[in-house]
């Protein structure tokens, strides 16, 4: 909300609309407990990523189980992309796991 104002206040501070450069250019593994559904509704599910930072305290004691943490409603495409569809695509790794589990 802040980015937005000062985007309509000041545009001529910014060469381009900092919010849509953000959501260009910004990559987020959030937390489990995060609200994952207005996450992806402002940034898009292809720049959230699954991450687990088990076994410390922070992350899931079962990792796999975070799609259920996910919206019930979420596409499966969105699903894989989550889950290292967009990992894959940003390490330029052809063939992941996600694109696998996306075909089928």
């Amino acid at each position: 909300r802040q980015m937005k104002l000062v985007w309509k206040k000041m545009p001529q501070a910014f060469e381009m609309n900092p919010i849509e450069q953000f959501k260009r250019n910004i990559y987020v593994a959030p937390f489990f407990e995060d609200d994952l559904a207005e996450l992806i509704e402002n940034i898009g599910a292809d720049h959230v990523l699954f991450g687990s930072d088990y076994p410390h305290p922070e992350g899931l004691s079962d990792p796999v189980t975070f799609p259920d943490h996910l919206p019930p409603n979420l596409p499966q495409d969105d699903l894989a992309k989550i889950m290292g569809g967009t990992l894959g695509r940003l390490m330029r790794a052809e063939g992941s796991v996600a694109d696998a589990a996306a075909a089928e």
